[in-house]
């Protein structure tokens, strides 16, 4: 695994955050050096900060201005920056999925508008491994880049007022798992019944940004089988 190295810029939000920038024409390094950043000021609470957002090309730092200072936060930020950053070594995770039918509902949809068979959009959308970009809404949504389709997926046209839980999403070039019931946009190609989000355990969701997820094509007959929250399955 490569170290990283780049530029960045370093911005003051209201008294207590700082949004740092970085600046690389790759858009893998960029989203590396995001991460690693965010990896290793989490926890530093020790010298102030208090929480740390890391996204695709900025990394948001809030702290105790009552411990540090924006001018410290930036100096740490380009202690860090300046050296080279380490990624760490990825979870990988394997995730049952039941595709089609009234699981995926809007496969022979995506097949339509890619010019391929629902058989086809199964195969690529489990043929390789899906990385984890971030974690988002809604409850720990896994938002992730992976196997590419023959042309950007479009969402909706007309978003659903609920998702079931699990649902496995796709749209762009990208792919989704809505952990909880709620509104939603992306196209659905089939559910996980395993239950990813748990408010009883800490954090609530067992991958982070980094991590991998690899889909495995199951029959309906399996569904029970795997109904149940993940650290309750061996996957």
């Amino acid at each position: 695994m490569k170290n990283v190295k780049t530029s960045f810029t370093c911005q003051e939000y209201g008294d207590s955050a700082v949004l740092i920038n970085i600046e690389n024409d790759d858009y893998e390094t960029r989203w590396l050096a995001t991460q690693s950043l965010g990896d290793a000021l989490r926890d530093k609470t020790s010298i102030g900060i208090i929480d740390v957002v890391a996204s695709f090309q900025t990394v948001f730092i809030s702290f105790n201005a009552l411990v540090t200072n924006h001018a410290a936060v930036f100096e740490i930020v380009k202690d860090y920056l300046q050296a080279d950053l380490v990624p760490r070594t990825p979870n990988h995770f394997k995730l049952p999925v039941i595709y089609g039918d009234t699981y995926g509902p809007h496969i022979n949809q995506v097949a339509e508008i890619c010019g391929i068979t629902p058989d086809e959009v199964m195969e690529i959308h489990s043929s390789q491994d899906w990385v984890i970009r971030f974690v988002g809404s809604p409850v720990g949504a896994p938002m992730m880049d992976g196997p590419k389709f023959p042309i950007s997926v479009p969402r909706l046209q007309t978003p659903v007022t609920r998702m079931e839980p699990g649902s496995v999403a796709v749209s762009g070039l990208q792919s989704i798992i809505y952990n909880a019931p709620s509104p939603g946009g992306w196209q659905v190609i089939g559910r996980t019944p395993v239950k990813l989000f748990d408010l009883e355990t800490n954090p609530n969701v067992p991958y982070r940004a980094g991590d991998h997820i690899k889909f495995e094509p199951i029959a309906p007959a399996d569904w029970d089988n795997w109904n149940r929250l993940f650290h309750q399955v061996k996957i």
